[in-house]
């Protein structure tokens, strides 16, 4: 029967949705994860990540290992084998040129890529023959899988005969047609995008692990999270991810319906923009942490959906990264008030705290479309009314907040406070975050935290295949991380997902993409 138990409503076609309207379609230029949930219906990856965060080949038939000497014994150079018989969607056969041009994108500096980690240590790209590319390093670079034509270096392999003449010095592939309606090499093609309300894909009949069983795919953009639970409910949505918390119990009772909680590697976190001389000092930030009481948010805004975690590496997804060396910022308001005395600011007589004339207010800033945003803001508001400080709420539409250029109010640094998500990998690297030469809009170092002794040690960990030496690296960087406290890492996420029981070969992934990894396999 249509929307119950015993089918799917519309078997011919998969409904997703998410609150996010995309800026753009290229993920290379966009660090939204709505985009990236998209690129893997659209694009081919050299590998993706299964439901256990393990790589999959997908574009490669291999994955490029020192057993199978596709690494080099010094780690500098790499061979990817290429499946033969990948095409673009418009019938032109993919090959190693794409992947060398697609590192040329990357390192562009007119083009407003999301990340140049990885990509910038290449020294060359041979493709003497099609199906190979033969990746030279200047430096060893650890995190080559994930980081590059990979999932958590945003760009896919692009096709270099539509984009070639638009990656020049003028920047023309920022602002190209390409970008909303694409080409790529994945299971299903781009059809249509309605602005603020759809994208429309279909099954690409020639993908190279065989045409998707399901025909169609529609990504519905529903920035309410309230109309998003009713359309799982009423069965004109099939399936959901990043739902608030506050749906779990509603979408569960849904007839033909699997909702799931998998922790995954998005964790929320506040930056402090430390360019703001507010927030140069260190006590402040530290009173601002010790204000905020972490255990009770969690339970009132996410009803115990996630994992508290002092750290960017959290307990249950990196075991093996856990350090002893964290500095901890318990619930303490005692310590927040002392703080900010010793560092001079005293509480006025409307109760906000005054230095030389200055008031203790700032801005905190995230998505107008996120509802738990929101949530989170009003209770931040009330721990840090309680301390003298008065955070006033400025929020943003998502396609200008992640602008992922200097006009952008993340990537632009236009923001005091800044609330939202990352989403990480399965690699303990981080430097792309936090390392001092990422610097925004030319890096995602939106926080502009320059700790050298934390840098050093992520390009460190970077140029070892030595796991435990990059493990002993990162616990320095996670010890200089907490005692600088730039960021505020609120907690580890349990996605809620819903999905039709009836979908089969449906599983999600923890990996930057959550949860899609293989949609070419869906079937009902």
């Amino acid at each position: 029967m249509p929307g119950g138990a015993l089918g799917p409503a519309h078997p011919d076609r998969l409904i997703i949705a998410e609150a996010e309207d995309p800026k753009n379609l290229n993920p290379a230029l966009a660090a939204q994860s709505s985009v990236g949930a998209l690129s893997i219906f659209m694009f081919s990856y050299t590998v993706v990540y299964d439901a256990h965060a393990r790589p999959v080949p997908d574009a490669v038939s291999e994955i490029p290992t020192q057993a199978n000497g596709d690494v080099s014994r010094d780690g500098k150079t790499i061979k990817y084998k290429l499946r033969r018989g990948i095409k673009w969607h418009d019938g032109v056969e993919l090959t190693c040129k794409d992947m060398r041009f697609t590192w040329q994108v990357m390192v562009n500096p007119k083009n407003n890529v999301v990340t140049t980690d990885g990509w910038k240590d290449i020294h060359d790209v041979d493709c003497r023959d099609p199906y190979v590319a033969v990746v030279h390093f200047s430096n060893v670079y650890a995190p080559f899988l994930q980081q590059l034509w990979g999932v958590n270096g945003n760009s896919p392999i692009l096709p270099e005969h539509l984009l070639a003449k638009l990656n020049d010095d003028k920047g023309s592939l920022n602002t190209a047609a390409y970008n909303s309606a694409p080409i790529g090499s994945g299971p299903y093609k781009f059809v249509s995008w309605t602005r603020g309300s759809e994208i429309r894909l279909a099954a690409n009949p020639d993908y190279f692990l065989g045409k998707p069983k399901i025909a169609e795919v529609i990504y519905k953009i529903i920035p309410d999270q309230n109309t998003l639970a009713t359309q799982l409910q009423t069965h004109e949505l099939d399936l959901a991810w990043n739902l608030q918390a506050n749906s779990y119990a509603r979408v569960r009772r849904i007839p033909g319906t699997t909702v799931i909680d998998p922790v995954v590697y998005i964790f929320d976190h506040l930056d402090f923009n430390l360019r703001r001389p507010l927030f140069a000092d260190v006590r402040v930030r530290r009173a601002l942490t010790y204000a905020i009481d972490r255990p009770t948010m969690l339970k009132k805004i996410r009803h115990n959906l996630g994992e508290l975690s002092d750290s960017f590496l959290d307990p249950t997804l990196y075991p093996f990264a856990q350090t002893s060396r964290l500095v901890h910022y318990p619930y303490d308001v005692a310590k927040a008030k002392q703080l900010l005395d010793e560092a001079g600011w005293h509480v006025g007589p409307d109760g906000t705290r005054i230095m030389n004339g200055q008031r203790l207010t700032f801005q905190i800033s995230t998505q107008v479309e996120s509802g738990g945003g929101r949530a989170i803001q009003a209770q931040l508001q009330t721990y840090w009314h309680a301390i003298g400080a008065d955070a006033e709420v400025k929020n943003y539409p998502t396609s200008s907040f992640f602008d992922n250029s200097a006009a952008g109010i993340v990537e632009g640094g236009k923001y005091d406070i800044a609330l939202f998500a990352w989403t990480g990998a399965a690699d303990i690297d981080n430097s792309a975050l936090y390392a001092n030469y990422n610097f925004a809009p030319h890096g995602q170092n939106v926080l502009y935290w320059n700790n050298p002794v934390a840098t050093q040690a992520m390009v460190a960990a970077n140029r070892t295949v030595d796991e435990r030496k990059r493990i002993d690296d990162y616990a320095t960087v996670q010890h200089e991380f907490t005692k600088d406290d730039p960021s505020v890492i609120l907690w580890f996420r349990k996605d809620v997902e819903a999905y039709p029981t009836a979908l089969k070969n449906f599983s999600s992934t923890p990996v930057v993409t959550t949860p899609f990894w293989n949609p070419w396999a869906y079937a009902y």
